[in-house]
């Protein structure tokens, strides 16, 4: 069965949390890289 991880409304992302700690973990632990590809998502959704 499929898993909604990410939801984009007009001025906000809904993020699965299971889903930043994978990413956290697939960037071996550089949570900021993560935080800084989560931000220009946000960015690209409030323009």
């Amino acid at each position: 069965m499929s898993k909604t991880k990410m939801i984009v409304k007009d001025d906000q992302i809904l993020v699965d949390l299971e889903w930043i700690f994978e990413e956290i973990r697939g960037a071996n632990g550089d949570w900021k890289a993560v935080e800084e590809q989560l931000r220009g998502l946000l960015s690209a959704v409030e323009e």
